[in-house]
This record gives C-alpha cells, structure tokens and sequence, in this order.
C-alpha cells in the first residue's frame, strides 16, 4: 500500500483531511471516493460514483476501470 494511501486513511476523519478534500478538484474527490468505497467493498457507492465520474468526463470513467482492472491496462514499456 502506498504511504500517500495511508496518510489518506490517518487523516481522512480529522480537519486537515476534511479541508485536503475541499480544495481537491471533483475529478480528483471521485477517485479518492472510488479508492475508499472499493477497499470498503462497498459496491453501492462505486456504482454511484461510476454513474458520475461517467457524467463528468468518459476518461475518469476510463480511469475508474482502471483502478477496477489494473492489467487491462499494464501495457509493456516502450523500449
């Protein structure tokens, strides 16, 4: 697990995070949203935050499968 998602985790109920996430771009809320309800296995709010990301801009929805499949999009480096 990456050290930014753990200081995420540490500070998500405190008022530093609550203010990070004010100044976060929607974009960006929505990812952090999507990170959160997927380790949650909350697949409710996942499909909610699809249906906007989708509304939003197709590459965040395209981001989002992503996140969902990380080989679909782990193409080898160019040499």
């Amino acid at each position: 697990m990456s050290t930014s998602l753990l200081f995420d985790a540490d500070v998500a109920a405190t008022e530093l995070g609550r203010k990070r996430r004010a100044a976060m771009p929607v974009e960006a809320q929505i990812v952090d949203s999507y990170l959160l309800a997927r380790s949650d296995g909350d697949r409710e709010h996942m499909r909610l935050l699809r249906r906007n990301a989708s509304a939003l801009d197709p590459d965040l929805l395209a981001e989002l499968d992503g996140i969902d499949d990380p080989a679909r999009f782990d193409y080898p480096a160019a040499a």
